[in-house]
């Protein structure tokens, strides 16, 4: 009886496995929806002012003008340190004779009064 009991136990086990073998388990990843999203325009080049050429040819390149415009205001000296900085530092591709007139543009549309 034992034996049979057994027997009767491996043959429930082998039909409920063989059963589920296909079935596809009930997914947990949550449901996922296509959205549509729309941001406003950024600005892509610096505000008009002499040096700004020069700060849309070297400055762009890793700064958005808008997150250099969101920095608090500095004084010429300043942003002179911050632009010897991005090419001491950070290896910028920097004229080293344009900083002191990036500087200049950088404090003239974002400096301290």
């Amino acid at each position: 009886m034992n034996a049979q009991m057994a027997a009767f136990s491996m043959a429930a086990l082998i039909l409920a496995v063989s059963e589920t073998a296909g079935a596809t388990p009930p997914s947990t990843a949550p449901d996922r929806q296509t959205v549509d999203v729309s941001l406003p325009a950024g600005r892509t080049t610096f505000p008009p002012a002499p040096g700004a050429e020069l700060a849309n040819a070297h400055c762009v390149i890793c700064h958005s003008p808008g997150m250099v415009l969101r920095q608090p205001p500095l004084s010429f000296e300043e942003w002179q340190t911050e632009v010897n900085k991005m090419r001491a530092v950070y290896a910028a591709p920097l004229p080293a004779d344009k900083i002191e007139e990036i500087a200049r543009y950088l404090s003239a549309i974002n400096g301290k009064p």
